[in-house]
């Protein structure tokens, strides 16, 4: 069990604090002045262990305020949560319905005897598939064995932006599917890690199943515009389980293709290395990866258990859930980052008490029971003469010419109602 929400009471200062900030926007030439009310949490706790060789940069420390995280800056972060609001299959007339509630201050510098008012800010939050359209994106699902939807790759010019889904609980067989798969957290090993380390087994499955459809996406594209996949800036983003699957194939492009221009932001989404192979995915894209968390309040990124052997990647950008908002909703999300500051736009990688005797835990669970994993299965496939899986794709698509795009229709919707909604 994770018990870092303990953190909330136990601490090295006296207490946690909560302060407003008012923010100012640019003054208006009717000399009026919008301003954004904030709350914003701090906590003391233990601060990132700087002797750590997979800390963050110390251009990422919570003391040094920067407008970019991972090479994400907010305008950028909101566009990869628009993706994954699309990536669950909301149609054209629910993208367009949605708008921002977060509250802005007017005051009248002519009466400044007149008390500031309130109101709702009424612009909308997502584009549509056909507003992208008619700005240059071509729109392309993916599927598995399940669905035809795991995902969708979004494809402007030479940057390619590939979106998973999360958990659809409303989704009949395919929700069900999800499901299993989220609670699926034995570990498995794999052929991105041959130096070891151990990845969960159901979000992996998961990445297997729709990797060859995504490949010949990809394939095909580059082909199609005289290049190899590892010539385009890739982003990858994922809003709760579509995050941790994410990673995984921001890890694999990385590993098998050679792309070394891998962006990944993820939103609410759970562990899914273990400590290990933490450090390798670290060692090669720890500096473009951000993952956003509504801090002390999803759930959902405390799992799986660093007691179990897991570990976060990345650097983290901590936001709370607005008013009017569900709790892990992706709409919450991406309102949160629509309201946070430039000067709150910053990584937090503090950790609590129960940091390090977990990771020593963590520690010796890879050493003792990753080995013994890795070295099995290693074993299994000599004896068995298995053929690497991604070596198979290739081959599958060596000779692949189709490239389609989706037709966007505005107004339909590719799937009922979901849980991401």
């Amino acid at each position: 069990m994770d018990f870092s929400f303990l953190r909330t009471w136990f601490s090295t200062a006296d207490a946690s604090t909560d302060s407003t900030k008012l923010n100012n926007v640019e003054q208006s030439n009717l000399s009026k002045e919008i301003i954004e009310l904030e709350m914003d949490e701090f906590e003391f706790i233990n601060p990132s262990d700087p002797n750590e060789i997979h800390s963050l940069p110390s251009s990422y420390q919570i003391d040094k305020s920067i407008v970019e995280v991972a090479g994400f800056n907010k305008e950028k972060l909101l566009e990869m949560s628009n993706f994954c609001k699309i990536s669950y299959g909301d149609g054209d007339d629910k993208l367009g319905e949605k708008s921002y509630k977060a509250l802005v201050y007017k005051t009248d510098e002519f009466f400044e005897d007149e008390k500031d008012f309130a109101i709702l800010e009424n612009e909308k939050m997502y584009k549509t598939r056909a507003e992208l359209a008619n700005e240059g994106y071509e729109i392309i699902p993916f599927g598995n064995g399940f669905e035809e939807d795991a995902g969708h790759v979004f494809i402007k010019d030479k940057e390619i932006t590939i979106a998973y889904h999360g958990t659809r609980f409303k989704h009949g067989l395919w929700g069900l599917n999800d499901v299993i798969t989220d609670f699926n957290t034995s570990f498995t090993t794999s052929e991105l890690l041959p130096e070891g380390g151990r990845i969960h087994r159901g979000f992996y499955s998961s990445f297997m199943d729709s990797w060859s459809n995504l490949y010949g996406i990809l394939k095909s594209y580059a082909e199609k515009q005289g290049s190899e996949i590892k010539d385009f800036k890739i982003n990858l983003t994922g809003h709760s389980m579509g995050g941790a699957v994410a990673k995984i194939a921001a890890l694999c492009l990385n590993k098998t293709e050679g792309t070394e221009n891998v962006h990944v932001a993820t939103f609410g989404d759970p562990r899914v290395f273990d400590l290990t192979a933490s450090e390798i995915y670290n060692d090669a894209l720890q500096e473009t990866t951000i993952r956003v968390t509504q801090h002390r309040q999803d759930p959902v990124p405390a799992v799986a258990p660093g007691l179990l052997g897991y570990a976060h990647v990345g650097a983290q950008l901590r936001v709370s859930t607005p008013d009017g908002y569900a709790i892990h909703k992706i709409d919450g999300y991406h309102e949160a980052i629509y309201r946070t500051d430039k000067n709150d736009f910053q990584s937090n990688n503090n950790v609590s008490l129960f940091y390090y005797p977990i990771r020593m835990l963590n520690r010796v669970n890879c050493a003792v029971f990753g080995n013994a994993q890795y070295y099995a299965a290693n074993l299994g496939s000599y004896i068995l003469g298995r053929s690497n899986f991604f070596e198979e794709v290739k081959n599958t698509h060596k000779n692949s010419s189709k490239f389609e795009q989706v037709k966007v229709e505005p107004g339909k919707n590719l799937l009922s109602t979901v849980i991401g909604g």
